[in-house]
C-alpha cells in the first residue's frame, strides 16, 4: 500500500486481512518460551530500601549501577507494559495500515536493501566460509552423524526465517506487506531471492592467543543511538493513540514509571538526580545478572527465535555439532549482528533529490548506509521478529529502553561477536578469538561450555531473583530492621493489605498506612541549588525521611504513639524552584520616555562574581520579603503545598478524612508559615481538597494544621517588628481544652491578626549556636516566659534518657506533683535540684495571679505541654570555638537524632495534656510545675 505525506492510510479489507495474516499465519506455530523480563532503573536512589537517602550527584557525570524493581513492582510494570503494548497494535490495526518507511529514493536504491530478517543474514555470513564449492552443501549432509543417514538437504524452514540474499545485487522488496503497528511487521515471502551467493573457504588470518576476558579493542560501542529509534517510534505511535500509563513504584510509592517513555520520576518534589531511566531487561550477564544492553538483547533474542534453542531439534544438532568437531561448532555458531558494507562515496557532489516532499542529498544516503544506521535497522527488524514470534497477544519478549550501563560499566554491542545458545536459557557471547575454527582447531562448546568452564560472556534468558539475592544479600542489621518495621507507604490504588501480603518491601511494616503527613517548608538558600545542586533541599529531606522511618521502629519509641497512628510520611514543599525575581527592582509605572528600568544585574558590580552570587541566591530572600514580593512568595508556598497535598489526596483516597498533617518550617520558611497560618481559617472544611473550578491560588493551606514545629526560626523576631503577640485561635477547641477558654477573648484572637494562627501546637526548637533563631515564649507573656526553666530536649543517645528516666506518658498521671516536678528539675539541668522556696507574703501580695492565670491558659492552648520553646543540644567540649560552631547550627536540625525523636514523639503521641510526657512539660524555675488552670 502507497501513502503520500499527509494523507491518512486508507482502511482497506487488504489492511485489515494484513493484519490478520500477521496474527494468524506469520507469527510461530511454537511460539517461544515466555521470558522473565525485570525492570531496571539508574537513579543514585534505592527507592526500595528505606534507609537510602539520595545522595548528591557525583561529580563527572558518574554511571550508576543498574538496580532492579521490586518483585512486587516489576509485576505491576509487566503487566501495563503488555497491556499498553496490545492497546497500540488495537489502535493501528482500527486505525487501518500504516507504512513504517516511506517510499524514497533510498528504498528504491539496489545497494541500500532493507534486511527484512538480519538474524538469516547474520547466520548466513557466519556461515559463509563453511560452504564447499559443489554448491554449498549443509555440513549437516557433509558429516557421519545421525544428522547425515538420508540423502538430500534438511529443509531449514522448520527452524529459521526464509533467507535473504545478503549479495550486492538488486532485490526488489514489496513493502506492501508492512503492516503499520510499532511492533510488528509482516516479512515479504515473494520477492526475496532463495540463491546464495556460495563463497569459497578462505584460509583465516592468523590470530593472537586466545582470551576468555572480551577484547576491547575488537570491538568499540559504535555509538549510543542504537536501538533509540524503535523506542521513539513507540513513544510517538503512543502519543498519537493518546496511551500512556503511570505505574507508582518504590517502598513509600514516592515515584512513578512513565510508560512508554520508560522513566522514573518522583512524584511529589521536582525530578533530581532520582529521575532515571528504565531498561526493560530480557537477557542478563549471568555473573552479575544486570541486564545485557537493550539492542544486544533484542539481536539475542531475535537469534533464539530463528534457532529455537528450546527444541530437541536444537539439542541434536549440539550433539552433532560435538561429534562432527571444530566444523560442526562452526555450523551452529550464529553472528550476533549482520555484514555490513558501507556504500561507496559518490565522487559527484552532492545534488538535492527531492523524494516523497522532502530534500535529500547523496551525502545523507551515504550516512543512512553506515553501520550504525545499519545496525539501527537491524534492531528494528529483530524486534518485529521478536514480536511476530509471540503475536500481538502474547508477551512482549523484548528488550526496552536505553541502555547506560554494560557489564563492567562500559555500554558494548560486540559487533563482531558470535553466539553460541548452549540450552533453552543460556548462551556465550564469542569475541573472534574465541569462535570455533577447523584451522585453529577451537572447540568452545566440546571443551569449555559442555565442560562448565568458563569462556566468553556468559549470558541467561529471563531474570533469575535467587541468583541476585545471592550476588546482593538483603542487609540484617538492626537498624535496617527498624526501618522497615517503621516504614510507611502511599496507596496509590493498591490495597495495603493485599500488597503488604505480596510486597516483601513493607512485610515487616508495622504501620504501612499513612495517617501523618509532615509537610517541611525549607528557607532561604534554595537559590543556589540551581547551580549547584548538592545543596537542594529535597536531599536534606530523603535523608530525613530515613531517620524518621528508623526512629518509627525503635520499640522504646513505639510504646509512646498513640493505638490509632498508622505511619508517618514526610515530604519537601519547594517553593523557591518556580519563583523568579529578575524583574525586581525600581519600576516606574509612568509612560514617560524618561522613565528609568534597572535590574539587580544592573546594580551588581563585577568584581567577587562568586562571593556575590553566593550572596544573591542566599541572603537577598530575606529583603525580598520584606519588600512588595512578599505577597509572591507567601502565594508560593501556599501553592505549592496545595499541590502536593491534592496529589497525596489523590494517591491516598480518604486521606482528608481521617488523616492529620503537620508543618516543619526552617529559617525564613517558618516566618511565612506564621504569616500564612494567621490568615488561615480556624478549621478548613475536607471537601475544599476535591474542588477544581477554580485554578486560582488560594489565600490558605487546603488543611488543617495540628502541629507546627519551627526551626532556626527568626518567627520571634518578626513578632516583634509588628508588634504582635502570639495567640491561639478563638474557636478552635483542641482536644482536652475547656470550651469557655477557646472563647475568652482575653486569650484568644480572631482570624487575621499576625500571630494568631490555627494550630493545636506550635514548637520552637533553637540551636543555642544558631544565630538566626529566636525565642517565641516572650511572645505569649513576657512574664511568664521568664519564670520557665529552660527546656531541652532530651538526648536520645544516652539510654534513651526521655522516656526511662523521666516515665512515660501513661504513667504520669500517677505521678505524685512532687516527683515529677523533681524529675522536670533534674531534666532541665545537670546540676542538682535545689529546694522548694516558698514565696514571701509580699511576692503574694504584689504576684498579678490574674495575668500569669491568663498567660498559662494562652500557654497551653498553644501548646499541651505549657511551653513553646525547646532548646537543642549541639557542640560542646573543652576545646569548643563557639564561632567556628556556629557556621554549621542553622542547617544542623536535619542531622541531629535528637530532633528527630522529638518530632516523631509529638507527632505521634496521644492528643491532649495526657499525652505529653512528663519530662518535657512546662516548670517555673521555682521547681514549681505549671498545671494549666
Amino acid at each position: 500500500m502507497t501513502t503520500h505525506p499527509g494523507r491518512e492510510p486508507s482502511r482497506t479489507p487488504a489492511s485489515r486481512h494484513t493484519n490478520q495474516y500477521i496474527r494468524e499465519v506469520v507469527h510461530h506455530s511454537e511460539p517461544p518460551p515466555p521470558i522473565s523480563a525485570r525492570f531496571f532503573y539508574t537513579s543514585p536512589l534505592a527507592i526500595d530500601d528505606p534507609l537510602s537517602p539520595l545522595p548528591p550527584p557525583a561529580a563527572g557525570g558518574h554511571k550508576h549501577t543498574p538496580r532492579p524493581f521490586s518483585v512486587y513492582d516489576n509485576s505491576a510494570l509487566d503487566k501495563a507494559w503488555n497491556e499498553l503494548r496490545r492497546n497500540i497494535l488495537k489502535y493501528h490495526e482500527e486505525k487501518g495500515e500504516k507504512p513504517i518507511y516511506e517510499e524514497d529514493e533510498y528504498s528504491r536504491d539496489s545497494s541500500a536493501v532493507t534486511q527484512r530478517n538480519p538474524v538469516e543474514s547474520s547466520r548466513n555470513a557466519s556461515r559463509g566460509h563453511e560452504l564447499d564449492s559443489d554448491g554449498g552443501r549443509s555440513l549437516k549432509e557433509q558429516s557421519t552423524t545421525h544428522y547425515s543417514h538420508e540423502a538430500g538437504n534438511v529443509e531449514e524452514g522448520e527452524r529459521s526465517f526464509d533467507r535473504l540474499d545478503t549479495s550486492e545485487a538488486a532485490v526488489n522488496i514489496d513493502t506492501s506487506t508492512v503492516t503499520g503497528t510499532p511492533f510488528i511487521r509482516a516479512p515479504s515471502r515473494t520477492n526475496i531471492s532463495d540463491a546464495l551467493r556460495s563463497t569459497a573457504a578462505s584460509r583465516p588470518p592468523v590470530l593472537g592467543n586466545d582470551s576468555y576476558n572480551w577484547d576491547d579493542s575488537t570491538d568499540e560501542a559504535h555509538g549510543s543511538s542504537v536501538g533509540d529509534l524503535s523506542v521513539a517510534r513507540r513513544v510517538e505511535d503512543a502519543e498519537a493513540a493518546g496511551l500512556s500509563a503511570k505505574i507508582p513504584v518504590g517502598v513509600s510509592r514516592l515515584h512513578e514509571v512513565l510508560m512508554p517513555h520508560l522513566r522514573m520520576e518522583p512524584i511529589y518534589w521536582p525530578p533530581l538526580a532520582d529521575v532515571s531511566g528504565v531498561i526493560r531487561g530480557t537477557w542478563f550477564y549471568k555473573e552479575t545478572m544486570l541486564p545485557v544492553e537493550v539492542s544486544v538483547a533484542n539481536m539475542l533474542e531475535a537469534g533464539y527465535v530463528a534457532l529455537k534453542p528450546w527444541t530437541e531439534t536444537w539439542n541434536d544438532e549440539l550433539d552433532s555439532a560435538v561429534d562432527v568437531g571444530a566444523l560442526g561448532e562452526m555450523k551452529i555458531l550464529h553472528r550476533l549482528w549482520p555484514e555490513y558494507t558501507r556504500k561507496k562515496q559518490n565522487s559527484r557532489p552532492s545534488t538535492p533529490m527531492r523524494t516523497s516532499g522532502r530534500n535529500r542529498s547523496v551525502s545523507m544516503l551515504d550516512d543512512l548506509d553506515s553501520p550504525e544506521k545499519q545496525r539501527e535497522r537491524s534492531v528494528e527488524e529483530a524486534e518485529n521478529l521478536i514480536d511476530i514470534s509471540t503475536g500481538p497477544n502474547g508477551q512482549d519478549n523484548k528488550a526496552a529502553g536505553k541502555s547506560s550501563y554494560g557489564r563492567d560499566g562500559q555500554k558494548r554491542t560486540y559487533a563482531s561477536a558470535g553466539i553460541v545458545y548452549s540450552n533453552a536459557k543460556e548462551a556465550h557471547i564469542l569475541n573472534p578469538k574465541l569462535q570455533p575454527s577447523n584451522y585453529y582447531g577451537r572447540r568452545p562448546l566440546a571443551n569449555y561450555i559442555r565442560k562448565g568452564h568458563k569462556i566468553g560472556i556468559h549470558v541467561v534468558r529471563g531474570f533469575d531473583q535467587g541468583a541476585w539475592d545471592k550476588l546482593n544479600p538483603p542487609k540484617s542489621d538492626s537498624t535496617t530492621v527498624k526501618a522497615e518495621e517503621g516504614v510507611s507507604t502511599s496507596q496509590s490504588g493498591a490495597p495495603l493489605k493485599s500488597r503488604q501480603r505480596s510486597d516483601p518491601t513493607i512485610a515487616r511494616s508495622i504501620r504501612p498506612k499513612v495517617t501523618d503527613l509532615v509537610l517541611v517548608i525549607h528557607g532561604i538558600g534554595q537559590k543556589l541549588s540551581e547551580r549547584v545542586e548538592s545543596y537542594h533541599f529535597t536531599y536534606a529531606m530523603n535523608a530525613l525521611r530515613r531517620e524518621f522511618n528508623v526512629e518509627l521502629g525503635t520499640p522504646a519509641v513505639k510504646t509512646h504513639l498513640r493505638k490509632d497512628m498508622g505511619g508517618l510520611m514526610l515530604l519537601p514543599v519547594n517553593w523557591r524552584n518556580k519563583l523568579s525575581f529578575e524583574e525586581g527592582g525600581y519600576r516606574d509605572d509612568t509612560e514617560d520616555a524618561a522613565t528609568n528600568r534597572f535590574t539587580l544585574k544592573d546594580i551588581t558590580p563585577d568584581t567577587l562574581p562568586s562571593v556575590r552570587g553566593i550572596v544573591s541566591d542566599v541572603m537577598l530572600d530575606i529583603p525580598y520579603y520584606l519588600s512588595h514580593h512578599q505577597p509572591k512568595m507567601i502565594a508560593a508556598v501556599i501553592q505549592e503545598a496545595n499541590r502536593i497535598y491534592r496529589l497525596w489526596c489523590k494517591n491516598n483516597p480518604g486521606f482528608e478524612y481521617y488523616g492529620r498533617v503537620h508543618l516543619i518550617a526552617h529559617s525564613l520558611g517558618s516566618v511565612m508559615a506564621v504569616d500564612i497560618l494567621s490568615n488561615q481559617p480556624t478549621y478548613v472544611d475536607a471537601s475544599l481538597v476535591h474542588n477544581t473550578e477554580s485554578n486560582t491560588p488560594l489565600s490558605h493551606f487546603l488543611f488543617d494544621t495540628k502541629s507546627l514545629f519551627l526551626c532556626g526560626s527568626p518567627a520571634g523576631f518578626f513578632l516583634l517588628l509588628k508588634k504582635a503577640s502570639l495567640r491561639p485561635r478563638r474557636g478552635r477547641d483542641k482536644p482536652g481544652s475547656d470550651p469557655t477558654t477557646t472563647s475568652s477573648p482575653n486569650i484568644t484572637g480572631e482570624r487575621g491578626d499576625y500571630g494568631c494562627i490555627a494550630v493545636d501546637n506550635i514548637f520552637n526548637i533553637v540551636n543555642p549556636y544558631d544565630p538566626v533563631a529566636y525565642h517565641v515564649n516572650a511572645a505569649v507573656d513576657a512574664d511568664y516566659a521568664a519564670a520557665l526553666r529552660p527546656a531541652w530536649i532530651p538526648s536520645a543517645s544516652t539510654s534513651w534518657g526521655i522516656f526511662r528516666f523521666f516515665g512515660s506518658s501513661s504513667a504520669s498521671s500517677t505521678v505524685p506533683a512532687s516527683k515529677a516536678a523533681a524529675a522536670a528539675r533534674i531534666s532541665s539541668s545537670s546540676s542538682l535540684a535545689q529546694p522548694v522556696r516558698l514565696p514571701s507574703s509580699v511576692e503574694l501580695e504584689t504576684h498579678n495571679f490574674t495575668r500569669e492565670e491568663l498567660a498559662e491558659k494562652r500557654a497551653f492552648l498553644l501548646n499541651d505541654h505549657g511551653q513553646i520553646d525547646y532548646y537543642l543540644r549541639y557542640g560542646g567540649g573543652p576545646l569548643e570555638i563557639q564561632y567556628l560552631t556556629m557556621l554549621g547550627a542553622h542547617s544542623s536540625y536535619w542531622l541531629s537524632r535528637d530532633f528527630v525523636r522529638f518530632v516523631v514523639v509529638e507527632v505521634g503521641r496521644e492528643e491532649g495534656r495526657e499525652g505529653t510526657l512528663v519530662g518535657l512539660r512546662a516548670a517555673k524555675k521555682k521547681g514549681v510545675m505549671v498545671e494549666g488552670r
